[in-house]
């Protein structure tokens, strides 16, 4: 991965989809190993933007979050990951995107 690159932190369940996307993927599977992650991208200074799967974010220490907001660079943007609930449908799915798109959530007919 060369400077100015996108890296995403997500768990190994979700990592497949970005690394399909041609995206430097790490997979993690707690907020400590993907603290570490985000010690050693801002050491080796290879990434300005790294997207972390919001899990993952909740997890990491707070002098971790901290220090983040603190730097200019890498900008770390936490994600939602993915709801394998089986509850989960296409109609609910279309609402919650128009939810983040409009602001508030609408009815469907």
């Amino acid at each position: 991965m060369t400077e100015g690159h996108l890296a995403v932190i997500t768990t190994p369940q979700s990592s497949v989809g970005f690394a399909l996307a041609g995206v430097s993927v790490f997979p993690e599977v707690d907020g400590e190993r993907a603290a570490h992650r985000i010690d050693l991208l801002i050491s080796e200074a290879k990434a300005t933007v790294v997207m972390i799967e919001e899990a993952l974010y909740r997890e990491l220490p707070e002098e971790v979050k901290r220090m983040m907001r603190r730097r200019a660079t890498p900008v770390v943007i936490p994600i939602p990951g993915p709801s394998w609930g089986a509850e989960s449908t296409a109609h609910d799915y279309i609402v919650e995107i128009l939810r983040r798109a409009i602001g508030y959530r609408v009815r469907l007919q």
